[in-house]
């Protein structure tokens, strides 16, 4: 079900961007999906998977440098390295026990956080929080998954939007983000949306603990 559904979204996806003019302007994740950087004290596991060809999801990068101002570590990575990630997560549960798991991700790469969260549920570790701008197909989200902002479109725009499986009892936000003047290839570059996710990363983050995110 789901590898049909990325599929179908991988093919219009595509087909979209090929009638687009592309102003190749990156969100520069590191070569080969760099590992994630070093830190004093690991934090967490903190990932953020940029979209198709790695030109378009411009505002991710923004957005690990937000972070980083905040004392956050966190990966910037192209949404093909989801396995690498789900083996990385699975590393430094084995080195470092109980830590947060955050996954982020735009387009293609918001398709794969849910590919992450499900190869993580088969290792019996749980994550934190999801944030997904504009998934290219509808996805179901994992029972061991706490906490999912899902930015989508209900009309004007392309973002689908997320269910959970059964036996999924954490907390599922699909917010509509038709009417906030942002599209698809925008959506990642939102300030606001952007403030929005960095508070909620830093209530896990921080606390170095599972937390509850509350609505802003």
């Amino acid at each position: 079900m789901i590898s049909s559904g990325i599929r179908l979204g991988t093919i219009l996806f595509l087909a979209i961007i090929l009638c687009l003019p592309v102003r190749v302007e990156a969100a520069r994740p590191t070569a080969e999906d760099a590992p994630i950087a070093a830190a004093r004290e690991f934090q967490g596991d903190v990932y953020i998977l940029s979209g198709g060809f790695g030109v378009f999801s411009t505002g991710l990068g923004k957005l690990k440098t937000q972070l980083q101002e905040k004392g956050v570590v966190a990966s910037l990575v192209s949404h093909q390295g989801w396995r690498r990630i789900s083996r990385k997560i699975v590393e430094n549960r084995r080195q470092y026990g109980r830590k947060p798991v955050v996954i982020i991700g735009h387009s293609l790469g918001a398709n794969n956080t849910i590919l992450i969260a499900d190869a993580l549920n088969k290792k019996g570790i749980q994550v934190d929080l999801i944030v997904s701008y504009a998934a290219t197909a509808p996805m179901t989200v994992p029972s061991n998954v706490r906490n999912v902002f899902n930015y989508y479109f209900a009309s004007g725009g392309w973002g689908a939007i997320f269910k959970g499986e059964s036996g999924f009892a954490g907390r599922l936000n699909n917010v509509d983000v038709s009417n906030a003047g942002i599209g698809h290839f925008t959506v990642d570059d939102s300030p606001e949306l952007r403030d929005e996710v960095v508070r909620n990363v830093l209530r896990y983050v921080r606390q170095g603990k599972s937390a509850t995110v509350v609505d802003n």
